[in-house]
């Protein structure tokens, strides 16, 4: 099996999310404010719960220990609040006529390329914060395997779903129909 991405097939197949190889699909604005939400829900979570801890063991923990935990969840949000635009500006993705490619990562750079005759089925979900900036999940299941081979997380619901529509259009069905 030759590698796709050196074939010279590569470049030439047809894309149909966009073309090659400079405008890749990118999520969308409203994925930006999805995660930040979802960093403040956290940030509430953990701030609620040293607070709990400063007042349940007020006399016991060192004031030193209270003052570095504060510090460190104070650096870790606003370190991930500037980290979410470099990811979401790193996450693009293409549906071609024979494969679906995603890549993601800042640092460290994730590519899958997924050939659509590999792929058993696909799904789109939406959790809470998801359905409030309409934006979905999905995920890319081939055979062999239980995990999803691909997820793509926080693209327009609309596009999600027009995503899974040509991909179950452009999965091979075998030879079971031609028997019936």
């Amino acid at each position: 099996m030759t590698n796709q991405l050196l074939d010279a097939r590569f470049l030439d197949d047809q894309c149909l999310s966009g073309p090659l190889p400079d405008q890749w699909l990118l999520l969308p604005a409203q994925a930006l404010t999805k995660r930040r939400w979802r960093w403040l829900l956290t940030l509430l979570v953990v701030v609620v719960s040293l607070v709990i801890a400063q007042w349940w063991w007020s006399s016991d923990l060192p004031f030193l220990l209270l003052q570095l935990c504060w510090g460190l969840t104070g650096l870790v949000f606003l370190a991930s609040w500037f980290w979410l635009p470099l990811d979401i500006r790193h996450t693009r993705f293409l549906l071609r006529t024979e494969d679906f490619l995603l890549q993601s990562g800042v640092l460290w750079r994730k590519a899958v390329l997924v050939p659509l005759h590999r792929v058993q089925h696909v799904t789109i979900s939406q959790g809470p914060l998801q359905k409030r900036f309409a934006l979905a999940t999905l995920k890319v299941y081939t055979a062999g395997g239980l995990d999803a081979e691909a997820a793509l997380a926080d693209i327009d619901y609309g596009v999600a779903q027009a995503l899974s529509e040509q991909l179950s259009l452009l999965i091979p069905r075998g030879d079971a129909d031609a028997e019936h």
